[in-house]
């Protein structure tokens, strides 16, 4: 609440005026559109076949998004905002009340296997430096995802050499795409993320962390990050 010497914006719980309202749900349906169209479909599929799943105009889709690249850069941005959103969800929610046994990590991870609605990385040759709204997520995701690292080192859950940077190299690899039901593909994908959160778990209490497996340390945040956008 602000304090009575604080200027009070009076216009911040005002409703959007109609068409910025329409404006806004449009673009939510397509990009909800456009997550399913791809899916189903893979990134072969028209901006038309998005518009038509997403019951707009294809000239609407256009407007807002000029070409296909840009209404997939828009579902990463989305895709990798969820994912910060989410990882400061669970370091709030660790910082109260100790969750599962598979600690802050593990529930990130598995509540992203079961619930990410987009890419989380640019293909390869995106090329330059990331957009500020994509830059800007990913600073954010970074900032999460280190202070789960952090609780779970200190719980002893993680060996030393455990990056922020492993956290999403383990995400891309247990969520590979399965030719199967949902359901069925995340109960595989949860399968396998408990097998790695056991072996990470039996490594947590030796000082030589993973250099003592003779696996060595996880990449830096920025090798992770330049790998996709260089």
């Amino acid at each position: 609440m602000p304090s009575p010497d604080e200027p009070v914006d009076e216009r911040a719980d005002r409703p959007l005026p109609g068409r910025k309202r329409e404006a806004r749900a449009n673009d939510s349906a397509v990009l909800a559109a456009a997550r399913e169209v791809f899916a189903a479909q893979g990134h072969g599929a028209s901006m038309a076949d998005v518009a038509r799943h997403a019951g707009v105009g294809v000239g609407s889709v256009y407007r807002r998004y000029p070409t296909k690249e840009a209404l997939v850069e828009a579902l990463r941005v989305q895709a990798v905002r969820e994912a910060a959103r989410l990882a400061t969800e669970v370091a709030d929610e660790f910082e109260v009340v100790p969750g599962p046994d598979g600690g802050a990590v593990g529930t990130f991870l598995s509540r992203q296997i079961t619930g990410a609605t987009g890419p989380l990385l640019r293909p390869p040759g995106a090329g330059g430096p990331l957009p500020d709204d994509l830059a800007a997520a990913t600073r954010d995701l970074r900032v999460g995802l280190e202070r789960l690292v952090a609780y779970d080192r200190t719980a002893g859950l993680l060996p030393t050499g455990f990056t922020t940077a492993d956290v999403m190299q383990l995400l891309l690899h247990l969520r590979p795409t399965l030719p199967f039901p949902r359901a069925e593909a995340d109960a595989l994908h949860l399968r396998y993320l408990r097998l790695v959160l056991a072996g990470l778990r039996s490594r947590a209490g030796e000082d030589a962390g993973l250099d003592g497996a003779g696996i060595g340390d996880g990449p830096s945040w920025d090798e992770w990050v330049g790998a996709w956008h260089d």
